[in-house]
């Protein structure tokens, strides 16, 4: 003969169960984004910085146009 299934506490037995799943779960996806996705483009953008030069860009975008409104004869 089967013994008889708990049923009391159940909802609050299988919330705890659900939530320890549920926090492991997020603590591991969370981790692997930060190290998989984050420090991978943190690296890649300090690489372009290393080797970018402002001044530079501006010319480049000042000489194509870019700039419609910005007039520097005015600006000296």
């Amino acid at each position: 003969m089967a013994s008889k299934p708990v049923l009391r506490n159940l909802l609050m037995s299988e919330t705890k169960v659900n939530f320890v799943i549920a926090l492991t779960s997020a603590l591991v996806v969370s981790a692997a984004y930060k190290f998989g996705v984050e420090h991978r483009r943190k690296r890649k953008i300090d690489e372009f910085f290393k080797t970018y030069d402002a001044e530079a860009a501006f010319e480049r975008m000042q000489k194509a146009g870019v700039f419609r409104l910005y007039n520097p004869a005015k600006e000296e």
